[in-house]
């Protein structure tokens, strides 16, 4: 009885890879106690990201409906019709008041204290601290003219200070500062910056007013 032949190799497909197949059936093996906990980090990060969407969609829709505020208020503060912007005003800043629209309503409220001729310090310093663009400087150059009304000149002469030639408002904050300077006695600083700004052909507002003060 003849025996039956024993194959002298495994019958695996060609080029199968054993050393690899070896370390996926042991890197399964390793995790598969942990497929729950995996499962679960999934759903996690897909409920994260769902959760992340709808928050965006909110803000979305919160942001155009501050925008419509603004709108409102803009108009009615073109008809001079100052009540009702107050009225739009205090509901957006008990809804909106987080959203990036409050700048504007915060510069609004300064200009309607202006036209009254009346001045909000701490408004201004809001506005100012929520600006990171080039207005800030010019927010910073009014900042620093309430500071010096109130009293506060060393504040406002370091506000102006930080103002540089870089700044479109470079001129007039030097313009200010050399006025503060002669306002406290100190010519010899004022007459020193006021030459400067005389020098610049550019401005020549500027230009008149240095030379009226020296």
């Amino acid at each position: 009885m003849s025996k039956e032949k024993i194959p002298e190799k495994l019958p695996l497909e060609k080029d199968v890879d054993i050393e690899l197949e070896y370390k996926i059936y042991s890197f399964w093996d390793k995790i598969k106690k942990y497929t729950k906990f995996l499962g679960l980090a999934v759903i996690l990060i897909l409920l994260g990201s769902v959760g992340y969407y709808f928050y965006e969609k909110k803000e979305e829709e919160k942001n155009a409906k501050a925008s419509v505020y603004v709108l409102k208020i803009n108009n009615l503060l073109a008809d001079n019709k100052k009540d009702e912007a107050n009225k739009l005003i205090q509901e957006f800043e008990k809804n909106y008041k987080d959203t990036s629209y409050y700048k504007l309503i915060l510069a609004y409220k300064i200009m309607m204290l202006k036209d009254e001729g009346k001045n909000d310090l701490n408004l201004v310093r809001d506005l100012e601290s929520k600006l990171n663009t080039q207005l800030s400087k010019g927010v910073k150059e009014y900042k620093a003219y309430l500071e010096y009304k109130s009293g506060n000149s060393n504040k406002a002469k370091e506000d102006l200070k930080s103002i540089t030639k870089e700044d479109y408002n470079y001129i007039s904050a030097q313009s200010l500062l050399a006025l503060i300077y002669k306002k406290e006695g100190n010519i010899t600083e004022a007459e020193k910056i006021f030459k400067n700004i005389q020098e610049n052909k550019n401005y020549r507002y500027f230009s008149i007013l240095a030379r009226e003060n020296l």
